[in-house]
């Protein structure tokens, strides 16, 4: 975090957007010494945590600020974007983003509008796969991945700019692991009967299945549990 002898002054943008329910978000602005003096490269954090429904968030962040005689100037600001798809503490995830500043904006890289705004919109996807905890074996957990989430950003013209970035997420889910889950009419089921093990398998030409765990209940076909 920044030191308390940091001076921090309007030098800023903005990063905003809107989040789906059961998501959050951390941004982490990494800062590194632009004049030369002694100093340690130092990070600042932004977040805004899980709610119900549908919310947004909105960061000021510094571009530059001085540190005792060290003036310290934005490089990079990491994403972090979490997801939540229960109320247990391993039913939760995330994926990362990235807005990386540079000198001169790579060819085809949308730059800010006449109002001042750059954006985008990252959409974020659930992947399931039975899970390989010893404590959940043949339970339903997810992953999280996350498109579009991040862009360049010219420093130069980074003052007093806004980036939207918005997080929607995809209404269809997929499985992590391709041809280990076979989509019927009831939905998606776990193949097995290749390897023996206790986990989904990559499914034979003629598929197998296996029963898997999902809210405390026996379920053969996901996300509906039962055919």
């Amino acid at each position: 975090m920044l030191a308390g002898c940091a001076s921090l002054t309007g030098n800023r943008f903005t990063l905003e957007g809107q989040l789906p329910a059961n998501f959050a978000i951390r941004a982490q602005a990494h800062y590194g010494v632009a004049n030369g003096c002694e100093g340690r490269s130092q990070t600042r954090s932004f977040e805004r945590d899980f709610e119900d429904a549908p919310h947004e968030y909105r960061f000021r962040i510094p571009v530059s600020y001085r540190d005792g005689l060290c003036e310290m100037q934005l490089a990079r600001v990491g994403l972090f974007i979490h997801g939540r798809y229960g109320d247990k503490d391993w039913q939760r995830t995330y994926d990362n983003g990235s807005l990386v500043l540079v000198d001169t904006l790579p060819k085809g890289a949308p730059g800010f509008d006449a109002s001042g705004t750059l954006s985008k919109t990252a959409e974020c996807t659930w992947l399931f796969q039975l899970s390989k905890a010893r404590s959940r074996k043949g339970e339903v957990s997810k992953l999280l991945s996350c498109n579009n989430a991040g862009a360049y950003l010219e420093y130069s013209e980074l003052t007093n700019k806004t980036v939207k970035l918005n997080i929607e997420t995809n209404t269809k889910e997929k499985p992590y692991l391709r041809g280990y889950w076979l989509e019927t009419s009831h939905g998606w089921k776990p193949c097995t009967g290749r390897w023996g093990t206790h986990y989904e398998e990559l499914c034979t030409a003629r598929p197998l299945f296996r029963k898997f765990r999902m809210n405390n209940r026996e379920c053969t076909v996901y996300p509906n549990c039962t055919e």
